[in-house]
């Protein structure tokens, strides 16, 4: 290909395709986040990544980079080009990678802890990771919604995987179609066409693997688990989800935040949820829910959203129940970084809790 471009006040000149130093390029500007983004990766939508770590060690080898998008999907990219002589080779080893991570890391808590100890991490959690990235979510109950569903696809061995190459042949493209159609597996691969003249650079990226994707039996739009949720059909859900005991609770719970909060937000994800803003509560530049209590059965106390002086107030108020002196999964809410975790609740603690619950957000609202 010849791109012929033309500068102001000056003739059309052509530029010529070159792949001097692609090689070199391309793998620093991956690692650099500057390009596969917004590449159109998926067959309707563009698709936004996110890099949470890069040469990440497993017992496979190192990953170059691993990457999220805003539906909490896990992506596996390798830059692999002239280098390799048995370019076949590439799609075993991103499988073996991918059965190396899961094995190695089945409790997310576990990857998450090594996000945290990796240098290019630069976060305390995955929340404040997301929170302070470039990400385009709703609301803090998107963000929310997408940790859950990242742990959930990480925990169940679900990867995507994107490979990038300087050429490519046939037959790796009718392999990669393969894999996308008939093997449950989601494989991207991607080339860049490189150009240079004059200061200017220019990348042109062709993707392969996702008209496959179309007919896959998981296609992207199934995965995303996003939903048009009203408040009206949240609430009929809850219905459905609750036990009759659970769903009197809620009502009760959701009548005082609605008549008390200065908002009420209302979560897309596959269970539905609510989440009350109390901006009195709240960080100054950060309008975010108090709780959330989701579809499932979970309700989520969003400390990280409070104002930093009133944080640990909160969490010994609730403490003085001693039914919500613990979370879900037993941790002693004293012992827990209120800057950075958000406190889950089950079913049962709530609702059998729900007095003791109004009762405390009524003192600081």
């Amino acid at each position: 290909m010849t791109i012929i471009v033309k500068k102001e006040k000056e003739k059309f000149e052509n530029i010529e395709k070159t792949n001097f130093d692609l090689e070199n390029k391309l793998q620093d500007l991956i690692k650099k986040d500057q390009i596969m983004k917004n590449i159109k990766l998926g067959p309707d939508q563009d698709i936004t990544l996110l890099t949470l770590a890069r040469e990440f060690s497993t017992t496979a080898g190192r990953i170059d980079v691993i990457a999220i998008d805003t539906m909490g999907r896990f992506y596996i990219i390798e830059t692999k080009l002239k280098k390799n002589p048995d370019r076949r080779e590439i799609l075993a080893q991103i499988i073996d990678y991918a059965g190396a991570l899961w094995n190695e890391f089945r409790d997310f808590n576990k990857f998450e802890e090594k996000l945290i100890n990796n240098s290019s991490f630069n976060a305390k959690s995955l929340l404040d990771f997301i929170e302070n990235s470039d990400f385009e979510t709703e609301s803090e109950i998107e963000i929310d919604k997408m940790i859950e569903t990242m742990k959930h696809n990480f925990e169940n061995g679900v990867f995507r995987f994107i490979t990038v190459w300087d050429k490519l042949e046939p037959k790796l493209i009718n392999a990669i179609n393969y894999l996308n159609e008939k093997a449950n597996l989601t494989v991207y691969a991607v080339t860049f066409d490189y150009y240079r003249d004059s200061g200017i650079e220019i990348l042109i990226p062709s993707v392969y693997g996702h008209e496959s994707e179309k007919y896959s039996k998981i296609s992207a739009k199934t995965k995303g688990n996003r939903f048009s949720w009203t408040f009206e059909q949240t609430e009929e859900n809850f219905r459905n989800n609750f036990t009759s005991f659970e769903y009197s609770k809620f009502e009760k719970l959701y009548e005082f935040l609605n008549q008390k909060s200065d908002n009420m937000r209302k979560g897309n994800g596959r269970d539905g949820s609510i989440g009350p803003v109390f901006n009195k509560l709240c960080r100054d530049s950060l309008p975010r829910s108090f709780l959330t209590l989701y579809g499932n059965g979970v309700m989520k106390i969003n400390y990280p959203w409070l104002k930093p002086e009133i944080r640990k107030e909160i969490a010994e108020s609730f403490s003085t129940n001693s039914k919500l002196k613990i979370d879900s999964k037993s941790n002693l809410i004293s012992d827990i970084d209120l800057s950075y975790t958000q406190v889950p609740y089950s079913r049962d603690q709530w609702s059998q809790n729900i007095d003791s619950i109004i009762e405390t957000i009524k003192k600081f609202i």
